[in-house]
């Protein structure tokens, strides 16, 4: 007979894309106990994902960075903040965790806590502490949701959803209508266009992104061939990025980068038609809203980290079949030796396509 738990918690200290990962954990989890409480710990960047998630009742920050800034400022007080960080996750009495972190140090103050049941990959044997786990050498050739989902059927529980999943409240809702309202968004269909993405690869990031000149190319070639608005999102860190790319074309698109929360970042992305990016946070985002999307994938694996699930009516991929990709693997990246070529070879007329084989789904046919 399969054991009842009553409270759990699930850790993933990721990026966005990484955490929308995990969503179907959530929704699993519930249906499986539907009066068990559930703890999420993750980073703050991500939080707010899960303060507007209804299935999880208890949110725990945590983030490394500060943890390490406050302990050579004072060992003291860094000892003292963790016990109390500890002792949060301590009163809710956990007695099942899913740990998705790959690391050893999250399992073993499960351990210290008592969490009874600890689930989880034993990622380059780093799984000392947990009770039950799966082998890994890291995520490859399919997708991050799938190794979750068998790390479920690990558990005994058959998923039953697998689709990743974002809720956005009613207030974020009427903020993004009122802002494109605002702004005079009027025609026949609106498109997301993310030159950015990625933000979590630090310094790294440009090797993960198409150029800042064929996306202004796009945004022109969209705005003339089809009645839509072009919107182009953006961070905080990507504010020049975004301003550079419309500085490029001819038409006025409407921007919005590092105005907003993330969660309405979601609810506008989730009024769009179509959104083109980069392999990254917002095109997770883009797909567990329900919006189609157009992916633009380079060195990662679009196998292990594209849209899911990878319905051609609803998501495209585009990439360039080369022998030197993917080459992120096992979490690691080469030097380029091949001058971007994976993402340079995309020609914007092929990510066209894509956004009018997708418009043709959802505009009337002389539309497009």
């Amino acid at each position: 007979m399969k054991k009842k738990f009553k409270k759990v918690i699930i850790i993933n200290p990721f990026g966005i894309g990484d955490v929308l990962f995990s969503t179907p954990v959530i929704e699993n989890v519930k249906i499986s106990y539907p009066d068990s409480f559930i703890g999420y710990v993750c980073n703050a960047r991500t939080a707010p994902i899960f303060y507007s998630n209804p299935k999880v009742d208890k949110v725990f920050i945590y983030e490394k960075d500060d943890w390490r800034s406050l302990w050579h400022k004072s060992k003291f007080r860094c000892v003292i903040a963790f016990i109390k960080f500890l002792w949060q996750i301590k009163k809710c009495n956990f007695d099942l965790a899913i740990d998705l972190s790959l690391g050893r140090h999250y399992s073993f103050f499960l351990w210290l806590l008592g969490v009874k049941k600890r689930y989880g990959f034993n990622y380059k044997k780093r799984g000392f502490f947990l009770t039950d786990k799966i082998g890994m050498e890291g995520y490859q050739k399919k997708h991050v949701i799938e190794y979750y989902l068998d790390l479920l059927r690990f558990m005994n529980l058959e998923p039953v959803e697998t689709k990743p999943k974002v809720y956005i409240n009613r207030q974020d809702r009427l903020w993004a209508e009122e802002f494109l309202k605002k702004r005079g968004v009027s025609k026949n269909c609106l498109i997301g266009i993310v030159p950015g993405g990625g933000v979590s690869w630090g310094k790294a990031v440009d090797i993960r992104r198409w150029s800042k000149d064929k996306f202004s190319q796009l945004a022109d070639a969209i705005i003339d061939k089809f009645p839509a608005d072009v919107i182009i999102f953006g961070g905080a860190s990507e504010v020049n990025l975004c301003k550079e790319v419309a500085a490029m074309m001819k038409h006025q698109p409407i921007q919005i980068a590092g105005e907003t929360t993330l969660m309405q970042f979601a609810a506008l992305l989730s009024m769009c038609d179509v959104v083109v990016a980069n392999d990254g946070g917002p095109l997770h985002l883009s797909v567990a809203a329900g919006v189609k999307t157009v992916s633009l994938f380079g060195p990662v694996d679009e196998r292990v980290y594209g849209q899911y699930p990878n319905d051609p009516n609803v998501h495209k991929i585009i990439m360039k079949n080369l022998s030197c990709r993917p080459c992120y693997n096992k979490f690691r990246m080469p030097p380029c030796r091949n001058a971007k070529e994976c993402l340079s070879g995309i020609a914007v007329d092929e990510v066209l396509c894509a956004v009018k084989d997708l418009l043709k789904l959802s505009l009337p046919q002389h539309a497009v």
